[in-house]
């Protein structure tokens, strides 16, 4: 066996160090990918379950001291069953259609109930209802779903009560779905609690590190089609909110039609706009737009 010099021997050693350092680097970078692409593959999987925390407790109202409203049923057109809050309106008064957030449902979020009260409370009729998926509705969210579901409570409402006004009322998710309807259909005024620009928008500010144009189905682009817009338009946001922050939502305001209306309250969260003296200001628009002829 040949004997090394010494150099030799530091040469051979440096270059299987180099050869090993090599290796753990190509081990590192390939842990590092398919631990990324396990990361995407989650939350492609569960991004419904991300954009609609439903649960599944179908409530009626009486059971949340709603006594004036009685639970409804709504069929979809495309077959689903929707559970729906519905408080008729008094002769010549309109209604309120309110679309509520991604989370919970129609019996388990408090101020569904609170605001529900108080605008029946206040002289309107009310419809709330649970999206598919949600509460005591049957199927499963998405997009298209959605904003079908918001189509079939509009038509509930104009079978039910023809000669009514009609206001969209959408909190946080709800907003979205407020203005895809909105944009559809000929309505009073159209109040949004908490907009944002779109689903999409929001999921870049969270997780700037995924590729969520490529990963999200529903993007819910409320900045494209709140152009389509063109009744009354008042936009609540709270400046604490670190959910959505109002930023997005000036943003959103900034591109609707006028006539147009946003107040920022301080020192208020995400979905807390129904606190203080706010109340009393969003109560007297919905009263005058519900006055007002189409």
């Amino acid at each position: 066996m040949p004997i090394l010099s010494v150099k030799q021997a530091e040469r051979a050693m440096a270059s299987k160090l180099k050869r090993t350092t090599g290796y753990i680097v190509v081990a590192v970078l390939t842990l590092a990918v398919l631990c990324y692409a396990v990361i995407l593959t989650w939350f492609y999987v569960h991004q419904d379950d991300l954009l609609y925390p439903a649960d599944h407790v179908g409530i009626p109202p009486v059971a949340k001291g709603l006594v004036d409203f009685e639970l409804v049923q709504i069929t979809t057109t495309d077959g689903e069953t929707l559970a729906g809050w519905w408080k008729a309106p008094p002769v010549g008064g309109g209604v309120v259609l309110y679309l509520h957030g991604q989370l919970g449902s129609l019996g388990t979020q408090d101020y569904i109930v609170t605001r529900s009260r108080d605008m029946a409370a206040s002289g309107m009729g009310v419809l709330a209802i649970d999206y598919r998926g949600y509460g005591g509705s049957t199927g499963h969210p998405s997009e298209a779903g959605l904003i079908t579901d918001a189509r079939a409570a509009y038509d509930f409402i104009q079978r039910s009560a023809p000669d009514a006004r009609v206001v969209i009322f959408g909190t946080s998710l709800g907003t979205a779905v407020a203005v895809a309807l909105a944009a559809q259909v000929e309505e009073s005024g159209v109040l949004l609690d908490s907009p944002f620009t779109s689903a999409l928008h929001i999921a870049e500010m969270r997780y700037p590190w995924l590729p969520s144009s490529i990963l999200m189905r529903d993007h819910w682009e409320s900045d494209i089609r709140i152009a389509q817009i063109n009744a009354p338009l008042l936009v609540v946001h709270c400046d604490a909110d670190l959910t959505v922050p109002s930023a997005t939502g000036a943003a959103l305001f900034a591109q609707a039609n006028d006539p147009k209306t946003m107040i920022v309250l301080p020192n208020c969260g995400h979905i807390e706009i129904w606190n203080g003296t706010a109340k009393d200001k969003i109560l007297e628009t919905l009263q005058v737009w519900l006055k007002e002829p189409i």
